[in-house]
């Protein structure tokens, strides 16, 4: 039994591991979200008065052309603003066979961006498969 505990936890430590470094992400790398468009250097905290936020990614051979990838923009926790986990936008690519890159953006909200958590999720073919967290501060 000591055992099978052992590969167990070695199972839930590598592949805790896999996820915090990245190598575990299925179908995007390279993932970026800036206030500028097209931008390398990623920001991980925003003011609530930034006029617009990108988000690129660009795509592994895990997502084949002819896949339809969805990129959504979600409230996490914005202290009542809006309900917990609400999807504020999202936006529907599908993929082509010279597709290697994919990007979105939002816009500040007329009042700005309200306090909080937010989350991008990037599904393919309806299965979320990587998320990337950002606050507004």
């Amino acid at each position: 039994m000591r055992f099978l505990q052992a590969v167990i936890f070695a199972f839930a430590t590598s592949a805790i591991s896999a996820i915090s470094s990245g190598a575990w992400a299925v179908g995007f790398k390279d993932i970026v979200i800036s206030t500028k468009e097209d931008s390398d250097a990623a920001q991980s905290s925003f003011a609530p008065d930034t006029p617009k936020i990108f988000v690129s990614a660009h795509l592994t051979k895990d997502v084949p052309s002819g896949s339809d990838v969805n990129i959504a923009w979600v409230a996490v926790d914005t202290g009542g603003a809006a309900p917990p986990n609400y999807k504020i936008n999202s936006v529907n690519l599908h993929i082509g066979s010279l597709t290697n890159h994919v990007k979105s953006s939002m816009t500040k909200p007329n009042n700005g961006w309200p306090v909080g958590s937010y989350e991008i999720e990037f599904s393919v073919n309806g299965k979320v498969m990587e998320t990337t967290d950002f606050t507004i501060k």
